[in-house]
């Protein structure tokens, strides 16, 4: 857990590499079992407030603060930065942690030159990054296992926009390339294609393309006009398809060679992108084959 006297709800567990995403419930002061550490935490946890308004109380620099939350605000808490927050009401919060050492990595990709230094931020309004930070525990919530990619393409949105505007002052992105070379951009596709029955990893595709993971989803999307995960989930859905119209194939062995988690993830899937399901398309093949459907006799 990322706070462990925190009411765990949901989560990611260790499903990401340098990150961990819940969904928890603090307790008003007072109710807490046992007191909080003095020490900061090891690693940058941004937090959103998704309940009622209300009060929080922290120390910082010896000096008390009080202020007013209200749903969507958040708060940046620097790894090693203690501040001891106490909630005057119980409170439903989500939190993405990241890795303090992959954090300065992403910056020293992206071009950042001196020391990564996240300054603390306990009053926060920004409508993206809560946005981006309920994106990732929604993924976690789902029925369905979460998409890995997905979720590792989130979190390095998120890394980005807190580097960007939390970071140092005086230190900026470089402009990253602005696409694949045609015979990287063929390697990664076919390496997609070969895996889809398989988790398909952020880091995987970057290795292949021979870019820095932080790097990959902006020159990728600059290839082909689409993100890894959207690019992966239409071409998962295009041999579903293909699957269903073509052989008598099982539903869910076919859900399942291509990368779904089971027949009702592919189910939802394609009734969401496509607007039928999988049986409903059996069938459409099935009435176009059928004597009688389609072109009369001898015409």
């Amino acid at each position: 857990m990322i706070k462990p006297h925190l009411v765990h709800l949901s989560g990611s567990g260790p499903d990401l590499d340098h990150a961990v995403v819940e969904r928890d419930t603090e307790l008003a002061a007072g109710k807490h079992p046992g007191a909080q550490p003095p020490i900061g935490p090891s690693s940058h946890v941004l937090v959103v407030h998704t309940g009622t308004s209300t009060n929080l109380r922290w120390s910082a620099d010896g000096h008390a603060r009080r202020e007013r939350f209200h749903h969507g605000q958040l708060l940046i808490n620097p790894a090693g930065w203690a501040s001891r927050p106490r909630w005057e009401d119980d409170v439903e919060l989500m939190l993405v942690a990241l890795d303090p050492a992959w954090l300065e990595k992403l910056a020293d990709e992206g071009g950042f030159s001196g020391t990564l230094e996240i300054t603390p931020d306990y009053h926060r309004n920004d409508a993206f990054l809560a946005m981006m930070v309920e994106r990732l525990v929604l993924e976690y919530e789902q029925k369905s296992p979460a998409d890995t990619l997905y979720a590792q393409s989130l979190v390095q949105a998120v890394a980005a926009h807190v580097i960007k505007t939390t970071a140092s002052r005086g230190v900026g992105l470089a402009p990253a390339s602005s696409a694949l070379l045609p015979r990287r951009l063929a390697q990664v596709t076919d390496y997609i294609h070969t895996h889809l029955a398989e988790r398909v990893a952020l880091d995987d595709l970057a290795r292949v393309a021979g870019v820095s993971p932080s790097h990959f989803t902006r020159v990728f999307r600059a290839s082909t006009g689409q993100s890894p995960h959207q690019y992966v989930l239409g071409q998962r859905l295009e041999q579903a398809r293909r699957a269903l119209l073509t052989t008598d194939t099982a539903i869910a062995a076919v859900a399942d060679a291509c990368g779904f988690a089971d027949q009702s993830h592919l189910t939802r899937t394609m009734r969401r992108h496509l607007g039928l399901t999988p049986s409903a398309l059996r069938t459409d093949r099935t009435q176009a084959a059928t004597p009688g459907n389609g072109d009369l006799p001898g015409s």
